[in-house]
């Protein structure tokens, strides 16, 4: 079983004055959430295109940003949560078998990191996200339960398999990869701060962890 962990930051911007598709599934109308995404992306004032994990999607790869890029969700994004800063929205594409079996849902996070290293400890943990993955640990499985009752949310988009199990211990693996992503991140981050005198407290903290631990 090959298992990834992949980082994405959600990038939003939908407010600048541009007509929202009609066609509501990303998914299924990739070509023209691409474009109103692009158009959305340039009355913002990104300098760099940028190219979605998913097509249709606003989730993109950490490798995937620019730096002209990057520099501006990070002012955009610590101006905006003056009072009360959160990490940088978006979290983890969970790959499994070369297949995409879950994506960060709404109000996921990157520091929700610390879920996924809670589960593959063995722990029960928290998701920042909803709808939520019900999660069962039993000896060196993880079951990832993502059906849902007629009325609740569903995710997005529709996961491939919906009750699947991965080994805890391979899933730990990809999380020490997935951290070390994290960490070449946050010299990036660092690196902004300074070279542009952002003056922003422990960005790396702020922006991915949300804690001391890292």
């Amino acid at each position: 079983m090959a298992i990834e962990l992949i980082p994405v930051l959600e990038v939003g911007y939908n407010n600048q004055g541009v007509q929202i598709p009609d066609n509501h599934f990303y998914w299924d109308n990739s070509e023209i959430w691409d474009d109103f995404h692009s158009e959305c992306y340039k009355k913002a004032g990104f300098k760099d295109k940028l190219i979605p994990y998913l097509k249709g999607s606003s989730f993109y790869r950490l490798t995937d940003i620019s730096d002209d890029n990057l520099k501006k969700l990070t002012i955009d994004h610590t101006q905006d949560l003056k009072e009360q800063s959160c990490s940088f929205f978006g979290g983890y594409v969970l790959r499994v078998d070369n297949q995409d079996r879950l994506y960060p849902q709404c109000c996921g996070l990157l520091a929700d990191i610390n879920f996924w290293e809670n589960i593959s400890n063995g722990k029960k943990s928290y998701y920042e996200g909803h709808p939520v993955p019900q999660i069962v640990i039993k000896g060196n499985s993880i079951t990832f339960d993502l059906r849902t009752n007629e009325f609740d949310e569903i995710f997005q988009p529709p996961p491939p398999v919906l009750l699947f199990q991965v080994d805890k211990a391979e899933l730990g693996i990809a999380i020490e990869k997935t951290i070390q992503e994290l960490v070449t991140f946050a010299k990036r981050l660092e690196r902004i701060n300074t070279d542009y005198n952002l003056q922003i407290t422990n960005i790396a903290n702020v922006l991915i962890w949300s804690d001391d631990n890292h």
